[in-house]
């Protein structure tokens, strides 16, 4: 099953806000975009709640326990007296092989049947916490299917289910649903010790003990924290005082063993990190190596009733992660703020996603990279697709333009307070009343559908940051074309064709351009347009020589580079065409271009013909010749 969008309610910052992601199955990776303040971290915390992986829910805003995530949630200026929802509402696409598999489960498990010739593809799911006076009261899980029918094994006639059976079904449903990891930004600061044992059940320890066993797991011999670990360490006959414990333990068979385990979890981390970090930074991490140190610490005194202590029988144990590069040892958490953020990342997504029997996973990251330099900011937008392989998905936030891939924009979403104003002081924002804040999310495309003057495609964002150019940008120009369509199809071309292009401004069409040129002559950029063959490319291309002296040097038509082509979509052959936008019931230049966004976010080539490919090189090899300025 598949979630596909939420419709969230009363959680925190948000009053009533929804967002839909279920349309587009090729291009997995969605961008939160947004100021700091405004309400981004309310939207994935809302997510997350409705299906929490264990590893990550005790970690969102530290909590101790779900209870206080639950207390959490009201809006803080109504915490003593609200009364009322928090819901959270997914939306699910089901096909007959999901619902035949609720069947077979609800069939073993509880003896009901349900009936199938009525079964919807898609419905929503219903979570609600009820509050009275700031109080939690209660949790429910609704589920929308009006047509629903069961009934017991012994029974003849199909019925609406009674309230237990709607527990079954709702469980047997959500164990087919994706859950959801949550990664909020403090999770990155990587500690300097983990305790196995339970010294330190913070909720950080605990996040990162399961880590642990996410390695152990990888390794595929069935080695667990505490059977192949702990149990070694605090065997009956080995029990007592730290000095007699150390010498029963220690140097023995049963180090071996254990230190036997903690090789093999060296050797998964070893390879699996660093052959990702190999394909993300394209550089060879040669006989680098990780190592886990095991180490012993004396238990805790006991505490008696009478106010007595006894000294601990049961001692502690702890891991820390190092780097070996030859004879050099490096702690991770002593190495660079860069390094550690990465080598984080890399332990929480790559053994997460090669966990067997794995539901799918919806990655949720709050400001990746945020305080890292825009290199490593790039850097880590390159890794992205890789994780966001069908069937996981991967929101992230960030107030950064540095972290938002212009290739993406068709699947962001902008993230504001529609209450707040934009004068106002990040203090301000950080202290007004949540009943003053009115967290929405927009989709990138119908943000931009609402601002029809701006600049160009990519102006919303710029704006939506309050990005500024500083003394250090603008040093090159690039290739202004008439609009999105524009953008997208060239993008595409160079990737089939591996023919790289600097940067592409796309306008609002061939009269808006002009905007863009009198910003390239006032930085002293050179000036390369791109206009379409038809009447709108000409009548453009009249009026920015009337307003802005744009000279024949400046500009080339479609027609001139690639003569089968008067507008973009005609690089591709009459079979193409039909082959990417097959039976969509939209305009077919609408289809197209939709198919042709998802396939350039995804980074997927399909198999063209030879009329299509030779277009697309014709036209990528000039535009590089036409947009080189010496």
């Amino acid at each position: 099953m598949k979630l596909t969008g939420f419709d969230i309610k009363n959680f925190k910052g948000i009053k009533d806000a929804k967002i839909r992601f279920g349309h587009n199955d090729v291009a997995r990776v969605h961008t939160l975009v947004g100021l700091n303040e405004s309400g981004k971290t309310t939207l994935l915390e809302a997510m997350h709640s409705f299906s929490p992986d264990a590893e990550t829910q005790l970690v969102v805003r530290n909590a101790k326990s779900v209870q206080e995530q639950r207390e959490q949630a009201v809006p803080r200026d109504k915490i003593a007296n609200f009364s009322g929802e928090v819901s959270i509402t997914a939306h699910i696409e089901a096909s007959p092989a999901d619902w035949k598999s609720v069947q077979d489960q609800l069939s073993e498990e509880n003896g009901l049947l349900l009936e199938g010739s009525n079964l919807p593809g898609s419905f929503t799911f219903r979570l609600v916490h009820v509050y009275r006076n700031g109080d939690f009261q209660r949790t429910s899980r609704n589920i929308n299917i009006p047509e629903l029918k069961v009934k017991r094994k012994r029974q003849k006639q199909f019925h609406a289910p009674e309230s237990e059976d709607l527990i079954a079904v709702g469980k047997a449903i959500r164990n087919r649903l994706p859950t959801i990891a949550y990664y909020p930004t403090f999770v990155f600061d990587f500690p300097k010790r983990i305790y196995l044992t339970d010294r330190d059940n913070a909720p950080r320890n605990q996040f990162y003990r399961q880590l642990f066993q996410d390695i152990l797991d990888y390794d595929g011999n069935g080695y667990t924290i505490e059977d192949s670990i702990l149990a070694r360490l605090h065997k009956i006959d080995s029990q007592g005082p730290w000095e007699k414990w150390f010498a029963a333990f220690v140097g023995t068979s049963e180090e071996d063993k254990v230190k036997q385990v903690m090789a093999r979890a060296e050797r998964a981390v070893t390879k699996l990190v660093f052959s990702k970090w190999n394909e993300v930074f394209g550089e060879n991490a040669g006989a680098k190596e990780i190592s886990i140190d095991l180490q012993y610490e004396r238990g805790k005194d006991i505490q008696n009733a009478d106010g007595t202590e006894e000294e601990a029988s049961l001692h502690d144990a702890y891991i820390r992660f190092r780097i070996k590069d030859g004879a050099n040892v490096f702690s991770v958490d002593d190495r660079s703020l860069g390094f550690r953020w990465f080598f984080s990342f890399l332990l929480f997504t790559q053994f997460r996603i090669h966990r067997e029997n794995q539901r799918p996973t919806i990655f949720l990251f709050d400001e990746p990279a945020s305080n890292l330099h825009a290199a490593a900011q790039k850097k880590l937008l390159e890794s992205f697709p890789a994780i966001a392989q069908v069937p996981h998905r991967l929101f992230y936030s960030t107030h950064s333009h540095y972290m938002v891939e212009p290739k993406w924009l068709e699947q962001a979403y902008i993230v504001f307070d529609r209450l707040s104003s934009p004068e106002e002081s990040i203090i301000d924002a950080s202290t007004q009343s949540e009943s003053t804040v009115d967290v929405q999310v927009v989709p990138y495309r119908q943000f931009v559908q609402e601002r029809p003057t701006q600049t160009s495609y990519f102006q919303p964002i710029l704006d939506t940051l309050e990005v500024k150019p500083s003394n250090f940008d603008y040093k090159t120009g690039g290739l202004i074309v008439e609009g999105k369509s524009d953008f997208y199809f060239i993008r595409f071309a160079s990737m089939i064709t591996g023919i790289e292009l600097g940067p592409i401004f796309p306008a609002y069409g061939s009269g808006t351009m002009g905007s863009l040129v009198a910003l390239h002559r006032g930085w002293g950029l050179p000036v390369r347009i791109l206009f379409d063959s038809d009447r709108g490319g000409k009548d453009g291309q009249k009026q920015l020589k009337r307003d802005l002296a744009l000279s024949d040097q400046e500009y080339v038509e479609l027609s001139t580079i690639c003569p089968s082509a008067k507008t973009i979509e005609q690089i591709f052959s009459d079979s193409d065409r039909k082959l990417l936008v097959g039976g969509a019931s939209e305009n077919w230049k609408t289809a197209l271009l939709r198919r042709v966004q998802e396939l350039v976010a995804a980074g997927s080539k399909p198999t063209l013909d030879s009329t299509s490919r030779s277009d697309m090189h014709l036209l990528v090899s000039s535009l590089r010749k036409f947009s080189v300025t010496d």
